[in-house]
C-alpha cells in the first residue's frame, strides 16, 4: 500500500517520534541549537525532498539548520571541504549523508573529537572507525528484494534483463544491488545480462542502456537502481523504439519520474520517503543535543512500491508537486 501522507502528517510523525524519545519542544529554549545537515547534491530533485523534511523539522523545533551539500553526486573531494567548513562553525550536531562508506570517517573522527554528536542519514558510513549516533534511512535491500519481486512477476519468471548500478562502493547502491541480485539470482527463468554502474546519473545512464539494446537486442527489462538513470533508460529504449516492449523501474519517486510514470513510460519507482529522513534525522540530532538521548541504532523509514495509478492529486498534493 503506497503512503499518501500529506506534508502536515510528516510534522506530525516527527514530532511523536521526538515526544517518544522524551524530548520537551521549546523554542524559545532551543533557538541557539545549531544544526548542519551535509548532502551529496542538494540540486538533485531526491536531495530536494529530503532538505524540504530536514527544514521543516528545523522550523518546528525552534532551531537554526545549515543545509549544504557538494557540487555534484561524487564530488567527495568536495564534500570533505563543505563538512570542514561546517565543523569550523562549531555546531551542536552534524546530519551526514556521505558519499561512500568510507571517505568521510576522518571528518566523522575530527567531529567526535570536537564533542559533536554525527548522525547518517541514506547512506551509511563505516561503523566502529568512528563514533555516529544513529543511521536513518529505510532499509535499501529490502526495498529492492520487493522491487526485483514486482519485476520478476511482470516478466512472467523468465527472460533477460539489465542493471543500472549507482556509485559502487557506496553503501546505498551496494545494499539496492544486493537486494535484487538475491530475487534474480532464484529466479530461474531470469539472466542478468548487463549490470553497469551509471553513477546515479541520467547521462550515463543513458548511453548505458545505449550499449546494454547494442550488446542485448533481446532485453526485456531494466532496472535502474534511482530514477535519474531510469530517465536515461527511457531516452535510449525510446530511441531504440523499444519502448513498449521492455520494462523500466527505477527509484526515488522524484517529479520527473512521476510524470514518466503517469505517462507510461517508466513503469514503477520506489518512493523511500526521503523528505520524512530528512525530518527524522533532524529530530534525532535534536534529541542527541537536547537529552543526550540514547537513540536507537537506526531509525527506519519505510518505503513503497509506485505504479502509475499511485499518482493520485492527494499523493502530489501532500508533496507539493506540481506534475508538467
Amino acid at each position: 500500500m503506497v503512503e499518501t501522507r500529506k506534508a502536515s502528517m510528516i510534522t506530525k510523525i516527527g514530532m511523536a517520534a521526538a515526544l517518544a524519545a522524551g524530548t520537551a519542544f521549546s523554542p524559545a529554549m532551543s533557538d541557539e541549537i545549531n544544526i548542519s545537515f551535509v548532502v551529496k547534491d542538494m540540486t538533485n530533485p531526491y536531495y530536494w525532498r529530503m532538505g524540504e523534511g530536514a527544514k521543516q523539522a528545523a522550523e518546528d523545533l525552534g532551531i537554526n539548520l545549515s543545509w549544504m551539500s557538494a557540487q555534484f553526486n561524487g564530488d567527495i573531494e568536495g564534500q570533505i571541504g563543505v563538512v570542514e567548513g561546517e565543523l569550523v562553525k562549531g555546531p551542536n550536531a552534524l546530519v551526514l549523508v556521505p558519499m561512500n562508506a568510507t571517505a568521510l570517517i576522518p571528518k566523522i573522527i575530527e567531529a567526535n573529537n570536537m564533542g559533536i554528536p554525527v548522525i547518517t542519514a541514506d547512506t551509511r558510513a563505516q561503523e566502529g572507525l568512528a563514533q555516529i549516533e544513529t543511521f536513518v534511512g529505510l532499509d535499501e535491500r529490502e526495498s529492492f528484494k520487493g522491487m526485483a519481486e514486482y519485476v520478476v512477476e511482470q516478466m512472467g519468471g523468465e527472460g533477460q534483463l539489465a542493471i543500472l548500478e549507482g556509485f559502487r562502493g557506496s553503501s546505498t547502491a551496494e545494499l539496492r544491488l544486493e537486494g535484487m541480485m538475491e530475487v534474480f539470482n532464484a529466479a530461474e527463468g531470469i539472466e542478468v545480462v548487463a549490470s553497469i554502474s551509471a553513477e546515479w546519473d541520467r547521462e550515463k545512464g543513458l548511453k548505458a542502456t545505449e550499449d546494454i539494446l547494442q550488446a542485448h537486442p533481446d532485453v526485456d527489462a531494466i532496472v535502474a537502481s534511482n530514477d535519474q538513470m531510469a530517465l536515461g533508460a527511457i531516452q535510449a529504449v525510446k530511441s531504440a523504439g523499444k519502448l513498449d516492449e521492455i520494462l523500466i523501474v527505477g527509484d526515488d519517486a522524484i517529479p520527473s519520474a512521476l510524470s514518466a510514470l503517469v505517462s507510461g513510460e517508466l513503469d514503477a519507482t520506489i518512493d523511500g520517503n526521503t523528505d520524512r529522513v530528512g525530518y527524522e534525522a533532524v529530530v534525532a540530532a535534536y534529541n542527541k543535543v537536547v537529552n543526550d538521548a540514547d537513540l536507537d541504532d537506526w531509525i527506519v523509514v519505510p518505503s513503497s512500491i509506485m505504479l502509475k495509478d499511485d499518482v493520485t492529486e492527494e499523493y502530489l498534493a501532500g508533496r507539493g508537486i506540481t506534475l508538467e
